[in-house]
């Protein structure tokens, strides 16, 4: 079979733009990686990984909540300042990134929760709290019934 000219430049101008869209990459849980030359991990998705002594060397923390404080998960954040700028996916519910100390703007989307641009200091821990969010919580441990 043979194809002219216009054909593949047809089938190049399809590809080209699904291929060249930048996309942020996705770390694996609880595996530290380097992002625009920043050490970044994506954690926080039970009790024993969060009490890991490793997440103490990171100068920032973010975590995602509900609105009855659940964490949240899914979430793509852009964190920008001082010369650094670092765009991850995440799974879990918290990012953690070693940035040199100071402020920076962080903008966060959360899938089937939102959009929020806040701004956080470093060293530092912050809360992205999105109130329109989350699971029922039901006290005591009890599972609600369906």
């Amino acid at each position: 079979m043979r194809f002219g000219h216009k054909t593949v430049f047809l089938f190049a101008t399809l590809l080209v733009p699904a291929a060249g869209m930048a996309q942020s990459p996705a770390p694996d849980a609880d595996q530290p990686m380097m992002v625009n030359g920043i050490e970044t991990v994506c954690t926080g998705a039970s009790t024993d990984v969060r009490e890991d002594p490793r997440w103490r060397d990171y100068s920032l923390r973010i975590e995602f909540a509900g609105k009855d404080g659940q964490y949240l998960g899914d979430e793509t954040v852009n964190v920008s300042g001082n010369g650094h700028s670092v765009s991850v996916h995440c799974d879990g519910p918290w990012v953690l990134m070693k940035l040199p100390s100071g402020s920076y703007k962080v903008s966060a989307d959360v899938a089937e929760a939102g959009h929020k641009d806040v701004t956080v200091h470093a060293p530092g821990r912050v809360v992205v709290h999105f109130p329109n969010a989350g699971g029922e919580v039901v006290p005591n441990g009890k599972v609600a019934a369906r």
